[in-house]
């Protein structure tokens, strides 16, 4: 059995699997309204004529009244300024005729406020990002005084401080760009950056205690689903129709695309790990008979070089890089410090001399010390992740 994923679908993959609550179709998108408080700069473009006929729209830290609230606790309503896109316009003749060089001027400029105003539009600001801030009148959210936890680079943002469930204070700001860090290090789960908090958040909860915007949402879900997939799905590219497969039995290098096969109307099987066409009789899972086929990660186990420790003693004969017992991942050792590794993928903490977990290697041994059991030989198979 195989899954196709498109990736422009809706990545409803299988958010279980990541040990999401919801699938990632799930979450809507509520479209803004821009505040009647504006910058300097599109109001002069207002005054221009640019944006002549728009629509009024409150941003998503506006009040259920139809009023907005910035930074300072300031409120505005829609009514106030409604007619600045009206200064400034004037009448010009033309005359009968224009040139070609004055249309193309005109066109131009045609084309520059409509792009101006699509910009407005769909949020991208004209100079710098605007702060989000919580609007203080929302009743669902916990107001505390004192610093931002997340705040981490001293940015001093002006929104007030809410409570996450963790019991942490945080701003909009700080929330984004914190769980922007953790996906834009493959991580699949928000947890608090607190020392000794490891909470995880809901997805739904960071959703709304970040104020995320239109474009904020859509780079979090695809980077989600990005993340989920690498950690805890086999995900490949078919070299056919460029869909994305899931791989169901892991030792099985056959795979059919039943996206090709519809197309195609016959079966098209595909090589996971040369990702061509298959050739060859199947099922096989070492290799198929395309020339070039073979397993990359294992060529690189039999032939790297072995690791001169600098703080460890009496280790000769390590491989400079392992397979990590657990999930797999090929991880090298940068030479210092203790022996022990943390598994980037799976966080699983290992002996890099004797594969053992550290746990069980400690017991014979300390983290300076060659272990009680000598250097585990190369290994000739890649481990496959037996995820609980």
């Amino acid at each position: 059995m195989f899954l196709i994923v498109e990736e422009s679908g809706p990545w409803k993959v299988d958010a279980v699997k990541a040990g999401l609550t919801h699938s990632l179709a799930d979450f809507r998108i509520v479209e803004s309204r821009v505040s009647s408080v504006e910058t300097e700069e599109r109001i002069r473009l207002l005054v221009l004529g640019l944006l002549t006929k728009m629509s009024r729209v409150r941003p998503n830290n506006s009040a259920s009244d139809g009023s907005s609230v910035d930074c300072e606790g300031h409120v505005g309503y829609e009514g106030e300024g409604e007619d600045v896109g009206r200064v400034g316009e004037r009448r010009v003749n033309m005359g009968n005729k224009l040139s070609s060089k004055q249309k193309k001027k005109r066109k131009e400029k045609v084309a520059s406020s409509l792009q101006i105003r699509n910009d407005f539009l769909t949020g991208r600001s004209l100079t710098t990002e605007r702060e989000k801030c919580y609007d203080p009148r929302d009743r669902t959210l916990t107001f505390v005084n004192g610093d931002d936890d997340l705040d981490f680079l001293c940015e001093d943002f002006k929104s007030l401080r809410a409570k996450m469930s963790c019991g942490h204070a945080v701003t909009p700001m700080s929330l984004t760009n914190w769980c922007r860090r953790l996906l834009d290090q493959g991580e699949c789960r928000f947890v608090c950056g607190q020392t000794d908090c490891h909470v995880e958040w809901p997805f739904e909860e960071v959703c709304k205690m970040a104020l995320l915007t239109k474009e904020e949402m859509e780079y979090f879900e695809k980077t989600l689903f990005r993340n989920v997939a690498q950690d805890y799905l086999d995900v490949k590219v078919c070299p056919g129709c460029k869909s994305r497969v899931v791989r169901a039995d892991l030792s099985e290098l056959s795979v059919e695309c039943t996206t090709c096969t519809a197309a195609k109307k016959r079966p098209y099987m595909f090589c996971w790990q040369c990702l061509r066409e298959w050739r060859g009789p199947a099922p096989r899972s070492d290799r198929c008979e395309n020339y070039g086929c073979i397993n990359q990660p294992l060529e690189t186990l039999r032939n790297c070089l072995h690791i001169t420790f600098n703080d460890v003693r009496g280790v000769t004969g390590c491989p400079c890089i392992r397979a990590c017992p657990t999930c797999g991942l090929l991880v090298e050792h940068n030479k210092t410090q203790c022996k022990n590794i943390i598994c980037l993928r799976c966080k699983v903490e290992f002996c890099f001399v004797c594969l053992k977990l550290t746990e069980e290697c400690l017991k014979s041994s300390t983290h300076f010390q060659a272990c009680s059991t000598g250097v585990a030989p190369r290994q000739t198979s890649i481990p496959v992740w037996q995820r609980k």
